[in-house]
């Protein structure tokens, strides 16, 4: 067998899906994180130029008081070597050397105008981005400038914006090499849990085949995933149900086989002795009346199994028509009086006045009867069989079949409905396991249900429901 292209299988494309969705992942993820690393730089060189202009405001401070307390000019040293080219420093405040030469150059008004002494005051520090005549961004620190502690003005420290920028090239790389290592190990890791996973999947694969073949005795182990474990789960019930049903199917073989041959058999003998003229003539109604009941036989077991085949594919049409309900069952129920009476058990009939009904008289009869014989051939010699029939609140009808026969255990409560399920009867007899399965498939047919009541030695109760107006099925697909 030619083994598929990747893409084509589970695990392929489980992988394949995984990826992409990481690849995506993975490419947002780096770009959200180069462009945080970004800003976190900025705000890492702000923070830093946030410190220098703090110390330079100490260092202006600081030559300031001593200037003013020796009589002195104040002078300031070259701050620039301190932090760098590019970087202007202004005063805001009252002259620090009246009537001379100012240490430091005096801010515009726009940039003085926003230094808020409160804030210097409480924060220590004020950060001011402003832009200037020619139209540059520059980024400004304010700081205080204290002589004897007290203020005399801000200090002023700025540096063009540009200067704080990170371009994304120098955190990109770094960026994408942890996730690129991250990514690697992710797909990884996906490439062995998808093939853990679709392990058991192949495991499930080969006890199909197995099953394809006939083989019935597979059965897969269970764990792992959850949804994995329960499909095992049901594959080894599905195993379990054919098993069981390939055993009913070839004891309903072996019955079927004796029950087809027995009128066969008895047919063909009365038939050969009648051919051959050796049954006496006052015999020979005996002989006939013997055909015809084995045909009889042999004409309702192929019914019965022509109506499963047709129930089972869909393909019964319903011979639909007004009928009083009570004409239906009567019948139907007087039917079994003589064989109750020879069986020795009491027959005890209850049947309130019931509506007219839109179904099939014919089916309905058939139904009621297969549930009256099944309760007579269950129940012993001295017990009770009762059968009942009302009418339903909303319309229709329920028919009760009531036997004080041995029950049913728990676990048989739905197989009896199964076709060819069947076991032995107190007088010994095995039927072919139709009635009850062709019993339910009709009554579902037609519009209602049958469900049985029971308990192991507390008998069982029948009960089927028929609505008021039953409706043809549609018919099956080609």
């Amino acid at each position: 067998m030619r083994r598929p292209r990747p893409w084509r299988t589970l695990w392929g494309r489980l992988a394949l899906g995984t990826i992409a969705g990481l690849l995506v992942a993975a490419i947002v993820v780096a770009a959200v994180a180069a462009e945080l690393a970004r800003r976190q730089s900025e705000r890492t060189a702000r923070d830093e130029f946030d410190r220098q202009a703090v110390e330079i405001g100490a260092i202006v401070s600081r030559r300031a008081e001593r200037a003013i307390e020796s009589g002195q000019e104040v002078r300031i040293p070259n701050l620039e070597a301190l932090v760098g080219p590019g970087t202007e420093f202004g005063y805001v405040g009252v002259p620090l050397n009246p009537g001379g030469e100012e240490p430091l150059r005096r801010v515009s008004d726009a940039v003085g105008e926003r230094v808020n002494e409160e804030v210097l005051a409480t924060m220590g520090l004020q950060r001011i981005d402003f832009t200037t005549a020619g139209g540059a961004r520059r980024f400004a620190t304010a700081v205080p400038l204290l002589i004897a502690g007290e203020a005399a003005g801000a200090v002023v420290v700025s540096r063009p914006a540009s200067e704080f920028a990170v371009p994304l090239g120098d955190v990109l790389p770094g960026v994408l090499l942890a996730t690129g290592s991250g990514l690697a190990v992710a797909l990884i890791v996906i490439l062995v849990v998808a093939r853990l996973v679709t392990r058991r999947l192949r495991t499930l694969e080969a006890g199909t085949a197995q099953v394809a073949r006939g083989d019935l005795a597979v059965a897969l182990p269970r764990g792992g995933a959850a949804e994995i474990d329960a499909l095992a789960a049901a594959f080894n019930e599905m195993v379990r149900q054919l098993r069981e049903r390939d055993a009913t199917a070839r004891d309903f073989l072996m019955r079927i086989t004796h029950d087809l041959r027995t009128p066969l058999t008895a047919i063909r003998g009365h038939a050969a002795a009648l051919a051959d003229g050796i049954v006496p003539e006052e015999l020979r109604e005996r002989s006939l009346a013997a055909i015809a009941s084995e045909a009889e036989r042999l004409e309702a077991l192929v019914a019965d199994l022509l109506d499963l085949a047709r129930l089972q594919a869909h393909r019964i049409r319903l011979d639909l028509a007004e009928v009083a309900a009570g004409e239906i069952l009567e019948p139907a129920v007087e039917a079994f009086s003589v064989e109750a009476a020879r069986r020795g058990i009491a027959y005890e009939r209850r049947l309130d006045p019931l509506p007219p009904v839109l179904t099939d008289a014919a089916r309905v009869r058939q139904i009621v009867a297969n549930l009256i014989d099944n309760a007579l051939r269950w129940t012993p010699s001295g017990g009770t069989v009762r059968v009942e029939a009302r009418a339903r609140p909303g319309g229709g009808l329920t028919v009760t079949v009531v036997d004080t026969g041995p029950g049913i255990a728990d676990e048989e409560r739905e197989a009896i409905f199964e076709p060819f399920w069947s076991q032995t009867t107190p007088d010994g007899r095995q039927g072919t396991g139709l009635g009850l399965a062709i019993s339910r498939q009709l009554a579902r047919t037609l519009g209602g249900d049958l469900r049985v009541e029971s308990r192991p030695g507390a008998g069982c109760r029948f009960t089927l429901e028929l609505p008021a107006r039953a409706t043809q099925p549609a018919p099956a697909l080609a």
